[in-house]
């Protein structure tokens, strides 16, 4: 039984942890990187909410049309 228990090793790069650690120190917060992101990301969000408010007025337009004949 003692046999088995010795044979169990700790292996740090299994877990990556040391990965964990150096990236995180070597990269740094750059807060206009961010800045960036955000506006891009709401550039984003106005291009969808613009088409879905499109494709639902396109869809009740259609029902109507359908309806109506």
């Amino acid at each position: 039984m003692k046999d088995r228990a010795s044979r169990v090793d700790y292996n740090e790069e299994q877990y990556h942890a040391s990965d964990f650690l150096n990236s995180s120190s070597k990269k740094r917060l750059d807060l206009n990187d961010l800045l960036k992101r955000a506006k891009d990301q709401e550039k984003n969000d106005k291009k969808l909410n613009l088409l879905i408010y499109f494709g639902t007025a396109s869809v009740i337009a259609v029902v109507i049309l359908i309806l109506s004949l």
